[in-house]
């Protein structure tokens, strides 16, 4: 035998081992499903789905895989907190189906994974007032911008003004802008790397407080602006804003996006 011959690895060997690990993976995956089924009761009354700490911890883990693409940690993470969430409780997604709905479909598929139950609605404005009337509903929807102007209705005084952005998407990729975003009653909390939005009558009065600030939308005489970093809803930069724009609102946040390699 050559020494070439000598280097290639035994296949039966190798399948031996793949089993290996896949019977380890397994033993851990329901591991993480039994932990996950008592996370419920250990939450006390929070809100199941907490965007912030999901996309920090699929941030941390593709950030520690090395050569293993961004894109296959988050779709495998997906689908574990998809089964995880479903375990928790009744979350459900309503999904808008504006615009090209196999994309949308596929971009719920890649960030909420297939466990979850969903619901599809024919108009933005639909899928809004069904994740509103959902005590753990999370409304899927075209982002702000252009004819999109269903975020006026996050502004102060708005009919849904208590909702609140809380996700990009998709969640890898290079783009500034989401093609869709996740709305929900759940507090804005922050993933370490973030991106706020405001809405106001006046952006002046933002640049006058000292914020750099990325005009997003406009819609009558409301204006959304996004700001580089985390802005707490109660934090001294809004109080700030306010004092010269009294109905300037933080709508809502999203991390940053996994960078696509």
């Amino acid at each position: 035998m050559s020494k070439r011959d000598e280097n290639i690895p035994d296949i039966n060997e190798l399948r031996t081992e793949i089993d290996r690990v896949d019977n380890l993976l397994l033993d851990l995956i329901a591991k993480r499903l039994e932990l996950a089924g008592l996370v419920r009761k250990a939450k006390s009354g929070v809100r199941l789905w907490r965007p912030s700490r999901e996309h920090s911890l699929v941030r941390d883990l593709a950030d520690a895989a090395d050569d293993t693409p961004a894109q296959l940690v988050a779709r495998i993470w997906a689908e574990l907190v998809s089964v995880s969430l479903s375990l928790q409780g009744p979350m459900r997604l309503h999904l808008s189906l504006e615009g090209d709905a196999l994309k949308a479909w596929a971009m719920v598929r890649d960030r909420f994974g297939a466990a979850l139950p969903s619901v599809s609605y024919p108009t933005t404005s639909a899928a809004l007032a069904g994740a509103y009337a959902d005590e753990e509903g999370v409304a899927v929807i075209p982002s702000p911008g252009g004819m999109q102007r269903w975020w006026t209705s996050l502004c102060t005084g708005g009919a849904l003004e208590d909702m609140n952005i809380l996700a990009g998407l998709p969640r890898v990729g290079n783009d500034d802008w989401p093609l869709a975003v996740a709305v929900a009653t759940a507090d804005i909390l922050p993933s370490g790397d973030d991106v706020t939005l405001m809405t106001l009558s006046n952006p002046k009065a933002a640049l006058e407080a000292g914020l750099k600030i990325k005009l997003r939308a406009e819609a009558g005489d409301h204006t959304l602006v996004s700001i580089d970093g985390f802005l707490a809803p109660d934090g001294p930069e809004l109080k700030a804003v306010r004092k010269l724009c009294s109905d300037a609102k933080i709508v809502g946040n999203w991390a940053r996006p996994l960078p696509e390699e």
